[in-house]
């Protein structure tokens, strides 16, 4: 599904904060709950006719081309989490994504597309890593 311009929101949608949790065990000694996947997303960055700003920010920027390793720290800092620790945590979750993408079953050809603009992305903000 393809998301459709309304030109009245700044910023793109916020799914990215909606969670759920899984319950595995119910009612047994091995109750487990875990947060599920993420869902109801859409990569917006697909579309260049969406604006490109987040709907929440990374430190101090809304711009995920223009979010830095001090924009982790911020949001570290506003976390109560160690710098060091977001940032070795940012890195990690690159490998398993990047890992993890030939694993992924696409049958779309929009997807593929997204697909494609995630190890880009990914290599560029951990450039920026490196520096």
């Amino acid at each position: 599904m393809c998301p459709r311009v309304l030109g009245r929101s700044k910023y793109n949608d916020a799914h990215g904060k909606n969670f759920s949790l899984l319950y595995h065990g119910i009612g047994t000694e091995r109750l487990e709950i875990r947060l599920s996947p993420l869902y109801d997303v859409v990569s917006t960055v697909y579309y260049p006719e969406l604006n490109r700003d987040m709907a929440m920010k990374i430190g101090g920027d809304y711009s995920a081309e223009r979010v830095s390793p001090i924009d982790f720290e911020r949001l570290a800092e506003g976390a109560g989490l160690g710098r060091r620790l977001v940032k070795r945590r940012v890195a990690e979750l690159a490998e398993i994504v990047i890992a993890a993408l030939p694993k992924v079953e696409i049958a779309n050809p929009v997807a593929e597309k997204v697909a494609a603009l995630i190890p880009q992305r990914i290599e560029k903000t951990m450039n920026s890593f490196r520096k």
